[in-house]
């Protein structure tokens, strides 16, 4: 694409009327709300080229059409800072005559699960298009008072291009700020069906206001980016997402029920007379909670062409719907919009019940990789800055794709002033009036660690391990002479389990050491001495403070030093963290695989739509003390926290036991993807899915021995698996094993170092 760094050809432009910004939080206007300006350019061609490359992006969001035709859509989410820009190739919808470029762009002027707002800077920060396309030479443009000749190749965004503000849209605002996806209200009388065509009359739009932002601050204005707050205009840091079309099968009743949980945007083929009105909500499951919770819509009839498609994703396995004035339902789809997923890794094993699990986590993971790794793509769809280590983990072993697994890192480093990330990225919960999730920066600090063992990108590493540091020096101030972290500001979750945390916590502060560990291995790989040293320091210290933890009676680690709770958390976090000396070991190891000791209770257990949905009880202070009898139980792990178990149970030589232990899941794939927890929460969660990780990585036991894969290890432990096969990318190719009995069978291109039993 003949796209360089620089100056754009396009200009920035909107509607000329004003846009109405909030003032605060809690105080927004109607108008700020869901406003969308439809732009067009109409254009003759002599011939079409053979290729014609675009770029585009806006502010909030776009979609862009040439000839009806939709080419493209986003931008990705971004913080409030920078902007990325979509590229593509328009020629193949172009024709030879009048042409039209249409772009419904759309300003949500709040903060949403999926975009932060900019900062307004001058003249941007209200809701801007940019856009260019290289027609080469043989193209007219028509403007108002006729035809002329541009003597250039390129049609950009200008005062040239007219725009409408349709009234179609009824400004919504949301239920919630944890129901914070606004309803979508579309009367579609008021909106033209062909006005992406060139042959709509669009006699009454009015020019596009042309934005002349500034490049720097006491610059002269410019309408051309680079512009404040922006910056540069960065490319599209991901593939197009794929596109797949999912229908719904539609009962009597006028439910619609899809089979599983879906993803993407809701599209209904509906007839009956203009006014005609369908309603309906999207919802996990069809329970008075699940309903209330619900992505929910109205669209009014215009009596011909009533095809309607929600512009926001929505996720769930229903569609509840209504109808009045004689709408008739035709079919009920979802086009789903993932994260590219090629062929080519695997897995599968003497277990029916297994190769399901591993199905149901790759389905899980698909539907909640959208342009960055989010939590479900249900109720929320926020990128939380933890839970995607999980997602990133599973991409890493089973997909040859590893952009977004590259990418959402990148994109979380996004530090508070203080050095610690926010708990979400992008989206509303970034906000700095909203407490973090101290603990949820030490699992991003895991990723960046994944990162420098699967992809050896010395680069991609570095620019990363600044913010590792500054997230790591936050928790300096919490630090007694002890070594030890305490009374740890802000929400410290851990799991949704009852761990207790209050005051010194021990899974905490195993979870630092464990970030310090990473940190450290990092540092000297890149030849940063200095910093290796000062973590490892600060690792020794913990090292010598955690023993506090240790029961000498209840032979384990407690939860923290005010009550003598024990936990999974506690103790497999330890052990990542390299804080257990050896002699306690097999205690440790015991510990974790007494699974009769082992009990599980979580907050969201009411908080599922099959009970009191998201708003029955307040997740951050539900935290009691202790009601089961410590001195015997251990706080088992949901399925989150579950990936460090895992982990920890292979560093004490017992990976022959996660395959085993991977059937806990079997309980919760009868919805094809996995549950937020063992007893509740949505249907669909990312954090959910380490056992397509584990089963390739412990129990075919295909990791790297040395960073980028420059040599695998392969170190199979089937446990009770007659046999076991799959397949890895790395970034020299497919890594594939095939194990039965004691046979072990490996085809790599780069060398292999095998670990038997």
């Amino acid at each position: 694409m003949p796209f360089l760094p620089g100056r754009w050809r396009g200009q920035w432009i909107w509607s000329p009327r004003p846009t109405i910004r909030p003032a605060a939080r809690g105080s927004l206007l109607p108008e700020a709300y869901d406003r969308r300006v439809l732009f067009r350019r109409v254009f003759t061609l002599d011939e079409v080229p053979d290729s014609a490359p675009f770029r585009v992006t806006a502010d909030s969001r776009y979609v862009l059409y040439v000839n009806g035709t939709e080419l493209a859509r986003g931008p990705v989410r971004h913080g409030p800072r920078a902007l990325h820009y979509d590229t593509g190739d328009a020629a193949p919808a172009l024709r030879v005559g009048r042409n039209a470029v249409a772009v419904l762009a759309r300003f949500y002027g709040h903060a949403t699960p999926w975009w932060e707002p900019s900062p307004p800077t001058f003249t941007l920060g209200g809701g801007c298009l940019v856009a260019e396309l290289r027609l080469g030479e043989g193209w007219r443009g028509e403007v108002r008072r006729g035809e002329k000749r541009l003597g250039e190749e390129w049609l950009v965004t200008d005062e040239t291009w007219t725009c409408h503000e349709p009234t179609a849209w009824t400004p919504a605002e949301p239920k919630h700020h944890l129901l914070s996806q606004l309803p979508e209200i579309f009367d579609a009388r008021k909106l033209a069906p062909d006005w992406t065509l060139p042959g709509h009359d669009d006699t009454a739009w009015v020019p596009a206001q042309v934005i002349e932002a500034r490049a720097v601050v006491g610059g002269n204005p410019d309408p051309h980016p680079p512009s404040d707050p922006f910056g540069a205009l960065r490319p599209r840091p991901i593939p197009p997402l794929t596109s797949s079309v999912r229908q719904a099968s539609l009962s009597p009743d006028l439910v619609a029920d899809f089979g599983q949980v879906v993803s993407g945007t809701l599209r209904l083929a509906v007839r009956g007379p203009a006014g005609a009105v369908v309603t309906g909500a999207v919802a996990e499951v069809v329970t008075p909670a699940g309903l209330e919770i619900a992505n929910r819509f109205a669209y009014t009839l215009r009596g011909h062409d009533d095809v309607f498609e929600m512009t926001d994703p929505v996720g769930g396995r229903y569609a509840v719907l209504e109808v009045t004035g004689g709408a008739e339902v035709d079919t009920v789809e979802v086009v789903e919009r993932l994260r590219p997923r090629p062929p080519g890794p695997y897995f599968t094993c003497s277990d029916p019940e297994l190769d399901a699990v591993f199905q149901a986590a790759l389905r899980t993971v698909d539907l909640t990789a959208h342009d960055v790794y989010i939590d479900c793509p249900t109720r929320e769809q926020r990128a939380w800055t933890g839970d995607s280590v999980v997602h990133q983990s599973v991409d890493l072993v089973a997909n040859p794709d590893w952009s977004l697994a590259r990418h959402h890192p990148v994109l979380a480093a996004q530090p508070r002033p203080d050095g610690m990330l926010p708990m979400v990225v992008a989206g509303d919960f970034a906000a700095q009036d909203l407490p973090t999730i101290p603990d949820w920066s030490l699992h991003w600090i895991r990723s960046v660690h994944n990162l420098y063992r699967y992809t050896g990108d010395r680069s991609l590493v570095a620019g990363l391990l600044a913010t590792a540091e500054g997230v790591l020096r936050w928790f300096l101030p919490f630090r007694g002479d002890d070594g030890l972290l305490h009374d740890v500001t802000g929400w410290v979750l851990i799991d949704w389990s009852p761990v207790q945390v209050r005051g010194t916590s021990a899974a905490l502060n195993a979870l630092w050491g464990r970030a310090l560990a990473d940190f450290a291995e990092m540092a000297e790989w890149l030849g940063d001495l200095g910093r290796a040293l000062w973590a490892r320091d600060l690792h020794v210290a913990l090292a010598r403070g955690f023993e506090l933890f240790w029961d000498v009676r209840r032979g384990a680690y407690r939860d923290h030093l005010l009550t003598g709770s024990v936990s999974e958390h506690t103790a497999a976090a330890a052990v990542c963290a390299g804080l257990v000396p050896g002699s306690r070991r097999p205690a440790v190891r015991d510990l974790l695989l007494d699974r009769r000791a082992m009990f599980t209770r979580s907050p969201m257990g009411a908080r599922g739509a099959d009970r009191g949905g998201p708003l029955a009880t307040d997740p951050v202070s539900l935290r009691a003390a202790p009601d089961w009898d410590v001195d015997r139980r251990v706080v088992g792990a949901q399925p989150f926290f579950r990936y460090v178990v895992h982990d920890a149970l292979a560093l004490l030589g017992a990976a022959d036991r996660i395959a085993e232990l991977c059937r806990d899941w079997t309980a919760l794939t009868e919805a094809g993807t996995f549950r937020e927890c063992w007893d509740g929460g949505s249907y669909c969660h990312g954090w959910s899915a380490t056992p397509a990780r584990d089963l390739l990585v412990h129990t075919l036991g295909i990791t790297p021995a040395e960073p980028g894969y420059a040599k695998v290890r392969v170190a199979p432990r089937l446990g009770g698996l007659a046999w076991a096969r799959g397949a890895v990318p790395s970034p020299h190719g497919l890594i594939e094993v095939a194990v039965h009995g004691t046979e072990v069978e490996v085809d790599a291109p780069v060398p292999v170092e095998i670990v038997r039993p």
